[in-house]
């Protein structure tokens, strides 16, 4: 897997997916306006577009991976839990990289799965009116 930097998501997701994302136009503006801490990449193998990650620099060497998915048509291929390690690997050489947090919407036990095989660990939930998140890390 190669990482590609880029100003956009471009990657097709399921209706149920993308409702736990942001909006591709979001994404667009993140990125634009904080172009010191947001680093976006799609997401290669060989010649094919298969996901797209969005991280964050918020401390000197910690990352919160803000986004990441796999097109639909590369799904259930283990090409996402593949992804993520490199993706993790390529934080930690390329960019120095000593702790990475993220979180995903509860009741998402797809992501729960991918997260907890490539060694994230559940820190806590948010269980509020306006947010249902677990938060998670993975100390490189």
């Amino acid at each position: 897997m190669t990482f590609v930097n880029s100003n956009e998501m471009k990657i097709d997701l399921p209706p149920d997916q993308a409702e736990m994302l942001s909006t591709k136009e979001n994404i667009k503006i993140i990125i634009r306006e904080n172009p010191d801490t947001v680093m976006a990449f799609d997401i290669m193998d060989h010649d094919d577009l298969v996901g797209f990650a969005l991280v964050h620099r918020f401390e000197e060497r910690k990352y919160f991976l803000w986004e990441y998915a796999i097109d639909i048509r590369f799904q259930n291929q283990h090409k996402g839990t593949r992804a993520l390690i490199e993706f993790i690997d390529y934080l930690k050489t390329r960019h120095d990289a000593k702790e990475i947090t993220t979180t995903y919407i509860y009741g998402n036990e797809h992501a729960k799965h991918v997260y907890e095989k490539v060694g994230f660990t559940e820190t806590d939930v948010v269980d509020e009116p306006d947010c249902h998140e677990v938060n998670m890390v993975y100390h490189v």
